[in-house]
């Protein structure tokens, strides 16, 4: 397929997302030709002013450009507006990260979240589109349902929303079943700003093989993995979608499955680029989406990754200012710093569970195999007639393991 070329449209004052802009853009497939900045408060009407409108035209005239992207979100009268100005397809930044969801989900429930995503932010910008996006054919921002859905009537779509959501409600339901089953293990949620390292780490804790890229959002659909501790304790980790700044609420909504996960782990590990010169703000990014979904109280760590980018004197002066709550740095993919961090996992789950010495009589041994997976074995004894065990035990367990004594 052939490479389309785009012009950007941001703000001036929006230098910082323009860079994440353009990384969005290169994950699309898309190659930058130009960058057009404009000033002020956008028109109500048509987004930009009549002499940046005409900057515009002139832009994608000369560089043939397939398409131009705006930084911001436009509204169904400014795209119509445009699109009449413009000699080629416009699309705004929701629509770029809708078309890179379509690219990477991978599962049904995944495919199913981004078409009911695309439909629900397209519906009231149909009107004056049809005819544009048919004669523009495929390509970024007409992907997914882009094709074939905006030709038909809103009811029909309407309709079409209403099915997915029951789909969604159904796969939501089996997803509480399997939950059920695993509920017994302690859980943690791997979160964090896209293009952290989340599915590097993922990788490296797990030995799984998710897909690790230099591009934003390559994991949409959640995954989770068996992780084993000392003594084969066993705890389930979930990798979840990356946050972004101003993360369309349709997107927010539409993949609350991926973050779903959240809300049921007993540790969070907020993974972090610190070798981004802009990682703070980004740590506000996550921590605030957290805040909104209410799961800021659980206890959270937070991993300071790719410090193999940074030289000592930065480290150091980093450690000094961030290290003041449960934290740890690491690179995931120099596996620099990763014992110390399954140290402070584990230091985190078994906080408030105790510490128990029981004694297994050997004849009960084998009954006893089946939960060790389940217990944290700080110290197993042979003796003569039974095996003396010292182990963090959860209180499910407890009852259980007296029946074995």
């Amino acid at each position: 397929m052939e490479i389309e070329k785009a012009i950007l449209v941001a703000k001036v004052s929006d230098l910082e997302e323009l860079e994440e802009l353009k990384l969005l853009s290169k994950t699309a497939g898309v190659k930058v030709q130009k960058v057009l900045l404009f000033g002020g408060d956008p028109d109500p009407a048509s987004f930009l002013r009549s002499g940046k409108l005409e900057e515009l035209k002139y832009l994608v005239i000369e560089e043939r450009a397939d398409l131009v992207i705006f930084n911001n979100d436009l509204t169904p009268v400014q795209l119509r507006n445009l699109e009449k100005e413009i000699p080629t397809k416009i699309i705004d930044r929701t629509m770029l990260i809708l078309d890179i969801f379509a690219q990477h989900a991978r599962t049904k429930e995944g495919k199913i979240q981004v078409e009911l995503a695309q439909l629900e932010y397209l519906l009231p910008r149909l009107v004056g589109r049809g005819e544009a996006l048919s004669r523009l054919g495929g390509g970024i921002g007409t992907r997914g349902p882009g094709e074939t859905k905006l030709e038909i009537d809103r009811r029909k779509i309407r309709r079409r929303i209403y099915a997915l959501k029951r789909e969604l409600e159904d796969i939501k339901k089996e997803r509480e079943i399997q939950r059920k089953k695993r509920l017994n293990l302690p859980q943690v949620a791997l979160v964090g700003y896209t293009n952290a390292g989340k599915s590097t780490l993922f990788n490296l804790l797990t030995g799984a093989n998710v897909l690790v890229e230099d591009l934003l959002f390559a994991t949409l659909d959640p995954t989770v993995r068996k992780i084993n501790f000392r003594n084969n304790w066993e705890v389930l980790i979930s990798d979840t979608v990356g946050f972004i700044r101003n993360l369309p609420e349709e997107l927010l909504t539409a993949f609350r499955a991926t973050l779903e996960e959240i809300y049921y782990v007993d540790l969070i590990l907020h993974v972090i680029d610190v070798s981004d010169k802009n990682f703070r703000k980004q740590i506000e990014v996550v921590e605030s989406v957290l805040e909104e979904m209410g799961i800021e109280e659980k206890p959270i760590i937070r991993v300071y990754n790719k410090i193999d980018l940074l030289t000592k004197e930065e480290i150091r002066y980093l450690r000094q200012e961030l290290d003041y709550r449960p934290s740890v740095f690491i690179s995931a993919k120099e596996r620099i710093g990763i014992e110390r961090l399954k140290d402070l996992i584990v230091s985190e789950l078994l906080k408030g569970v105790r510490r128990y010495k029981i004694n297994i009589p050997y004849d009960k041994y084998n009954v006893f195999q089946k939960y060790k997976g389940k217990l944290y074995i700080e110290e197993e004894n042979y003796r003569e007639d039974f095996v003396e065990i010292k182990a963090r035990i959860p209180k499910e367990y407890r009852k259980l393991l007296e029946e074995l004594r």
